[in-house]
């Protein structure tokens, strides 16, 4: 089993797009339907953002699933695992085809204890699903390009 640093914190890249995100993604992620923000506002909030990074509040609480959303960015992620507190999660990835999203892989994930700080590269299309009794809270900082700094 990975752990849960490796397994919901950082991006599990696998249902990634073929294609690149444009650079308006990039440098406005918003822009994008499928963006967290966009996608899943009731568990992803800009808690600060300018030309160099955003910083993102996540939150699951307990029995939430987020819709499926993308990462386009890479991030570091900040948080405490719930592992503790009976977390346990199903992560789901997707993979964009004929005009609509279709499922390529779903992974529980039970978190060992601890704050955990982890790199992420971008994150395909996927959604969480929080099945446990705490609730996932992490800060995910997302890392811009240069070509974006005005």
């Amino acid at each position: 089993m990975k752990l849960w640093a490796a397994a919901v914190f950082a991006a599990i890249a696998g249902g990634a797009s073929a294609q690149a995100p444009s650079q308006e993604t990039l440098c406005n992620p918003k822009s994008n339907p499928y963006d967290a923000v966009t996608a899943a506002p009731y568990s992803h909030t800009v808690l600060f953002e300018d030309d160099h990074v955003r910083v993102l509040e996540v939150l699951v609480p307990p029995l939430a699933s987020e819709p499926i959303h993308i990462h386009a960015l890479p991030s570091v992620m900040m948080g405490d695992t719930g592992g503790g507190a009976g977390a346990k999660f199903l992560y789901t990835e997707y993979r964009f085809e004929g005009g609509k999203f279709v499922e390529v892989e779903k992974r529980e994930v039970t978190p060992t204890p601890g704050y955990r700080t982890v790199y992420s590269g971008p994150e395909g299309p996927h959604s969480i699903t929080n099945l446990g009794t705490a609730p996932m809270r992490l800060t995910r900082t997302e890392i811009k390009p240069e070509a974006c700094a005005k």
